[in-house]
């Protein structure tokens, strides 16, 4: 009965060293981060962050560009991935479009918030809409005289007034281009 007794003590004390341990850390000025969510799966394990914007109309919504920091574009890499996660489902993309080349940035309309572009890193940008169920783009630059030639580093939609919203990227290349919708895309440069 004395060993149980002392047992329980010794647990006791070690609880209350641990919880000495706690407040000691609060009281300092070290800063730490609890994880609420982590989005991981198999199809994104290992994979480099690219780029992420949440959706306007859905802030459940977040999409998430997967792709290399390789600045040679020239050179075969994994495909890219966007994948569109959720705060309902962090162990699973609510739905996977997969590229041919990596993915550097995404941004959702703001007008048509159903409508994704990304840019990649072969200079092609895409254009999807989530709410269907082909992943295929519904415009894409890849075959367009006048596309950009370099990684595009930067996209971003745009109320052009008279025009529309106009998705402007920002390319490797040294150019600013306005892309708009109209059947397909139709591009104006910039610089």
């Amino acid at each position: 009965m004395g060993m149980m007794g002392f047992g329980g003590g010794e647990k006791k004390k070690k609880e209350e060293e641990k919880v000495e341990e706690v407040e000691n850390k609060e009281d300092s000025d070290e800063v730490s981060l609890t994880h609420l969510f982590k989005f991981r799966c198999d199809i994104t394990d290992g994979r480099q962050v690219s780029c992420m914007d949440i959706n306007v109309a859905n802030p459940d919504l977040i999409a998430v560009g997967y792709g290399e920091y390789d600045i040679d574009c020239t050179q075969k890499l994994r495909p890219g991935i966007l994948a569109f996660w959720t705060l309902k489902n962090p162990t699973f993309p609510e739905k996977i479009i997969y590229t041919e080349h990596s993915i550097t940035c995404c941004q959702f309309s703001k007008k048509n918030p159903h409508w994704i572009a990304v840019g990649d890193s072969h200079g092609n940008i895409s254009i999807y809409n989530i709410r269907s169920d082909d992943l295929s783009p519904i415009a894409e630059s890849k075959d367009l005289d006048g596309k950009h030639t370099d990684i595009i580093w930067e996209l971003q939609w745009v109320d052009r007034e008279a025009k529309g919203e106009a998705l402007v990227t920002v390319s490797g290349d040294g150019r600013v281009i306005d892309w708009y919708m109209k059947r397909g895309l139709e591009l104006l440069e910039l610089t």
